[in-house]
Parts: C-alpha cells; structure tokens; sequence
C-alpha cells in the first residue's frame, strides 16, 4: 500500500524516514547473505572438487542448509 505524501493514511505520522531506514536494512542484508554465499559456493566448490559424488552433494546440501539458517535469521522476525 502506498502511503501518500510520505504520511500514514491512519495516524498522520512521517514514514519516509522509517521507510528509508528499511530499505538501508535490506540492502546491508541482502550484501551480507552474497558475500557469505559466494564464499559458501567458492569453498565448497574447491573441497567437493576431489570428493565423491556423494560427498559432493553432502558437501553442497550442508552448504546450502547453513545458508537457510542465515537467511532464515536474518530476514524472518524472531
């Protein structure tokens, strides 16, 4: 819902600051999850090299679970 003007249609308030402040948020998180996932693809990527096809898809769904747990902690209210 857009919020005319930069007011609450209930209360009259400013949110252009608030409104500011989350997208500043989102934008930290959102380079925070791409650098730690990069690594995360980089490094699993270099290790799974010499493993098996096994170890390689174990390699790569723990990998991906500990990026679930991030993104899960990071982006979902506690």
């Amino acid at each position: 819902m857009r919020k005319p003007g930069g007011r609450c249609p209930g209360c009259g308030a400013d949110v252009r600051e608030h409104v500011v402040q989350a997208r500043e948020r989102e934008a930290r998180i959102e380079r925070v999850v791409a650098i730690v996932s990069t690594v995360l693809v980089l490094g699993v990527s270099l290790f799974a090299g010499g493993c098996s096809v096994v170890e390689g898809v174990m390699a790569y769904a723990i990998a991906g679970a500990a990026m679930w747990i991030l993104a899960k902690r990071t982006f979902y209210a506690r």
